[in-house]
């Protein structure tokens, strides 16, 4: 059997899976980014027969996504859930638990692969680099598209490291044409250095190629087809959605450089200067580096920005920073004074980071404290904010909610009327809207976001400013109330 293959995790890597299920407890809530692949874990662990009650049905958003990524983590979820008996919340976490179980095996494969390479002292040093680096390990067990194309870019570069080139096909196949199409300027390059060091010879990977995409693409699109209820390949309208169309810039814009002197070294922190050292030492290590510069520079040529976009960079530019760090560890008690120095600098950008995403997700306990005010045998009728929405709020946080018994109704409908909004009982709004429910509505609690930093002259000296961001707000009625069901 492939060493790649198998499911074994060593001791720092179970540190490394710990480290992302803290993040996990400490950010439970999620973002509008993840909001697809959360919802529809939801429907698949609990409206297994009923299609017509799937989010997606009744918000399909810009483009369609694929399932495939979702049912790959409801099923293990699922099962645990429907054997625990477990709540909703509660099955959440464990659906982000086993995604990030996902993500640390894959590296866990891809630190092995480069062990046979670099040896022991380097893939240990990568595991400790990656384990203090904040966003790979917060990212982790987030249901973004991102993350599934992270495992298949792990244990694509895994297999091509071992030359396995049928097993790189097929999870690099996964990746590009299900996941996230950009990772072909990230795999390709590595498959374009074998070739030009006549490792490989192209005839080898033509036929299997073609072989292996149709059949991805016949299985992966028939599920999607299935659940999307008409023809589609869902990452093909993604890529022609956002490259040929750009439409991702509605989303914002960056200056061109600004994956390189903003994402990446935000990402990567100390260990950015250390792979440029990584790279001037051993020209091996440019094998690694070069693919993943190569990504990021083309990929800097799209508009729209996101750090979480090339964090698929991240891993082979710590192979780099690790092959630099290996020796100095070695060289004295001094040497190591400086390296944990270093990772005491790495735990105190973590904290910063860790502190504005805790604060970052205000609809989540705004939308906990919401089922605090009426009990779930009461009719109750909930209107849920457009900010509310993309900030913490989703399916699984509905304590109420039963396909057969919808004594709540929760409504996210955007662009409804004030008139039509006021008679809910429960409002998630933004503090700007409030003002136009003062006569129909009480403010139960305010809720607050992350909303930059300010420094102190005494400790911590770095405090996290916060802003009001999510209004409670309780009906005044106390007649039967109104149905807005059909509004």
């Amino acid at each position: 059997m492939s060493d790649v293959i198998k499911f074994k995790l060593r001791k720092d890597e179970l540190v490394m899976l710990a480290v992302v299920y803290f993040y996990l407890m400490l950010c439970p809530f999620n973002k509008v980014e993840e909001s697809f692949n959360t919802q529809a874990i939801h429907d698949m662990i609990y409206n297994t027969k009923y299609l017509y009650y799937y989010d997606h049905i009744t918000f399909p958003g810009s483009v369609p996504r694929t399932f495939i990524g979702a049912l790959t983590v409801a099923l293990p979820t699922g099962t645990v859930s429907y054997l625990t008996q477990c709540s909703k919340t509660v099955t959440y976490s464990l659906a982000r638990m086993v995604l990030g179980l996902y993500v640390v095996w894959s590296f866990s494969t891809f630190r092995r692969a480069v062990k046979k390479v670099f040896g022991s002292p380097t893939a240990n040093c990568l595991v400790w680099i990656t384990c203090s680096q904040f966003h790979f390990m917060f990212y982790a067990s987030r249901t973004l598209p991102n993350t599934f194309g992270m495992c298949c870019l792990l244990l694509s570069t895994a297999y091509w490291i071992n030359k396995e080139w049928e097993s790189f096909l097929w999870c690099s196949g996964f990746g590009v044409l299900i996941f996230r199409s950009e990772l072909v300027i990230l795999l390709g390059p590595m498959l374009l250095l074998e070739l030009l060091s006549r490792k490989l010879n192209l005839n080898e990977l033509i036929t299997p190629g073609l072989q292996t995409a149709g059949i991805i693409l016949i299985g992966c699109c028939s599920i999607d087809t299935y659940l999307w209820r008409y023809t589609v390949w869902p990452e093909a309208v993604v890529l022609y959605y956002n490259t040929w169309l750009n439409k991702s810039s509605d989303w914002g814009t960056l200056p061109l450089l600004w994956y390189f002197y903003s994402a990446l070294p935000r990402a990567m922190l100390l260990a950015l200067p250390l792979a440029v050292v990584g790279c001037l030492k051993d020209r091996r290590v440019l094998n690694f580096a070069t693919p993943a510069l190569i990504f990021v520079v083309l990929y800097s040529l799209l508009p729209h920005k996101e750090l979480r976009f090339v964090l698929y960079a991240v891993p082979l530019l710590n192979v780099a920073a690790a092959h630099a760090l290996s020796p100095i560890w070695n060289k004295g008690s001094l040497a190591k004074l400086v390296v944990l120095g270093g990772f005491a600098a790495h735990f105190l950008c973590c904290s910063l980071f860790l502190s504005a995403s805790y604060h970052n997700y205000p609809g989540g306990p705004a939308f906990q404290a919401l089922h605090e005010q009426a009990p779930c045998s009461q009719n109750t009728t909930v209107y849920i904010g457009n900010y509310a929405a993309q900030n913490g709020v989703s399916r699984f946080g509905e304590r109420c909610e039963s396909l057969f018994e919808r004594r709540w109704n929760y409504v996210k409908t955007e662009n409804l009327n004030v008139e039509t909004i006021k008679n809910f009982d429960l409002l998630l709004v933004e503090p700007k809207e409030a003002h136009h429910f003062r006569k129909t509505h009480s403010v139960v609690e305010k809720f607050h976001a992350y909303a930059g930093l300010k420094f102190s002259k005494e400790p911590p000296f770095v405090l996290t400013k916060k802003k009001e961001a999510v209004y409670l707000l309780k009906t005044k009625r106390t007649k039967k109330t109104v149905d807005v069901r059909n509004s």
